[in-house]
């Protein structure tokens, strides 16, 4: 029971912050949105700035656990890395409204959520600069190459959540980020490595007969 009003304060607090933006919203609204008191509330989370911190933990431990699971399958170095794209994009995918939330509205609500934010994006990028160590690029290669798919990556989903009043394709422009950076960086081709869209039928978003 008090998961499950938790959670849905959580998912109410999604559907206000996106319609009413993080700094607009208010508990009131929250509370009426998950259809409870103001009061109970503030037995999950001392502030609204509790909620959202909630929601940036949740997005971040579902990408990394996502991309845990899918690393476990494999076994070679560039295997890894490219599973983890995948995994990472998939989840900001499944979970769009969420991710829409924390990467709008987070970076500019605090200072706080800014360094939280940036620590998981170091994260991710340390995962990556070792994966491409481990590939045998050079050291200050491979730190700049993390960031900069790390945040091409980010910077392409939240364009695309924006766009066209929700039909956003960020599968779609997460396997171009992916292909385009495993060119750049003059990693080994994927056999097979066209993969359709869920959502689209158009395949390699590349042309069909990419090995990208």
């Amino acid at each position: 029971m008090v998961e499950d009003r938790r959670e849905a304060l959580l998912q109410a607090a999604i559907w206000v912050f996106l319609r009413q933006g993080y700094q607009g919203a208010s508990v009131k609204a929250i509370t009426e949105q998950a259809g409870c008191a103001t009061g109970t509330f503030y037995l999950y989370f001392p502030s609204k700035d509790d909620c959202l911190s909630a929601l940036i933990d949740r997005l971040y431990e579902r990408v990394l656990a996502a991309v845990a699971a899918a690393r476990a399958q494999e076994t070679a170095v560039t295997d890894k890395l490219w599973v983890s794209m995948e995994a990472a994009v998939r989840v900001f995918d499944e979970e769009r409204q969420l991710a829409a939330v924390v990467l709008r509205d987070a970076p500019g609500a605090s200072p706080l959520f800014r360094e939280r934010l940036d620590r998981v994006r170091r994260t991710l990028a340390a995962l990556i600069a070792e994966d491409l160590g481990e590939a045998g690029m050079a050291p200050w290669e491979r730190e700049c190459a993390a960031r900069m798919l790390e945040g091409a990556l980010g910077e392409v989903l939240v364009w695309q959540m924006a766009e066209e009043g929700g039909t956003a394709r960020l599968w779609d422009a997460g396997q171009v980020v992916r292909r385009l950076f495993w060119r750049g960086c003059g990693l080994p081709a994927r056999a097979g490595a066209s993969e359709a869209s869920p959502r689209s039928p158009e395949g390699n978003v590349l042309g069909r007969d990419s090995a990208w």
